[in-house]
């Protein structure tokens, strides 16, 4: 993305999660200068901002290095009043020989983005992409706290291997207050 006062002018509308910056001033760095960068949750808060790796503060007018100080106050931007969720969906099939397309056209189609995917045996204990899919969800849950995000995968086995492992993980995403979502179906849940 090119350097303007546009993409910087639309990240400001918001507080920063990470540095809690007021809205209007630049995100400041740990050691209190003005960041040469804004913090991602900051800028994935601006939907069309979201696939960006980075946003530039602007040189000229906010002085990225210098000491850090804040803005005259501005009002944070409301949230919008009928966004739609966010979807994050993983896929992930045990071998090489196993097909995986399937289940990223389903996800696709079911409206997520991004698709996190990888061939990996559920008995590994660290799958990295369901790490970053988790983490991803995760953040955007803390950026925006009343942002529905959904976590979405085909069926229940894409997660785990066994009831403790998928109860640990529904578990966790509950307890971020993100949605589990099973395109197969509901999970059969009994009391």
């Amino acid at each position: 993305m090119p350097e303007t006062a546009e993409p910087a002018a639309t990240v400001e509308q918001f507080d920063c999660p990470t540095c809690e910056v007021p809205a209007g001033s630049t995100c400041r760095t740990r050691g209190g200068k003005v960041a040469p960068k804004y913090h991602t949750p900051r800028f994935m808060l601006v939907p069309q901002l979201r696939a960006e790796l980075e946003v530039k503060t602007p040189p000229a007018d906010r002085g990225p290095g210098r000491a850090w100080e804040k803005s005259p106050a501005v009002d944070a931007a409301a949230p919008e009043a009928a966004t739609k969720p966010t979807r994050v969906g993983y896929a992930r099939c045990s071998t090489a020989q196993q097909e995986l397309q399937s289940q990223l056209d389903a996800l696709v189609e079911a409206g997520c983005d991004p698709v996190f995917s990888e061939k990996i045996s559920t008995r590994v204990k660290v799958r990295p992409e369901l790490v970053k899919a988790m983490d991803f969800a995760r953040t955007i849950k803390k950026a925006v706290p009343h942002q529905r995000v959904i976590f979405t995968v085909q069926e229940m086995k894409r997660l785990g291997r066994g009831a403790a492992e998928l109860l640990i993980i529904a578990e966790d995403l509950r307890h971020h207050d993100i949605q589990l979502e099973l395109l197969t179906g509901p999970l059969p849940w009994r009391r």
